[in-house]
């Protein structure tokens, strides 16, 4: 059973509270908080896209696969298209961050981080909960 349309604005707001956890750890800078600041990106990525598939009265399994999430949202919204590569990296970013043996390097922090913050535009703005940047 899909959750209420009513729970769209908290999906929100804890998605924003995922954002400015990453925005807080990249004014550290400090190359042991790369993992952390991926991780948020990515949930708030995954959080957005449940919210959208939320609003448009969409089941929403308990996944993070955001690739998979965003396939799920395309089927329903026409709006809705997003390179799943991009999403795959920072879906495994992610992932592979939690575990011993892989750091993310400043490289792979900065580009996951840039696309996540165009993936927040995007969702922010077909959840009526942003405007397009000029």
């Amino acid at each position: 059973m899909a959750e209420p349309w009513s729970a769209v604005p908290e999906w929100i707001a804890k998605a924003e509270g995922d954002w400015e956890a990453l925005e807080i750890l990249l004014t550290r800078n400090t190359p042991g908080l790369r993992d952390a600041v991926v991780f948020h990106a990515q949930q708030c990525v995954e959080k957005l896209l449940k919210a959208r598939l939320i609003q448009l009265g969409q089941p929403v399994d308990k996944i993070h696969d955001l690739a998979a999430l965003s396939r799920q949202l395309e089927a329903v919204d026409g709006q809705w298209s997003w390179d799943g590569e991009e999403l795959a990296d920072l879906s495994s970013g992610a992932v592979l961050a939690r575990y011993p043996g892989f750091e993310t390097s400043a490289e792979e922090q900065a580009e996951l981080v840039e696309f996540a913050s165009k993936l927040r535009q995007a969702l922010r703005i077909l959840l009526g909960s942003d405007k397009p940047e000029v």
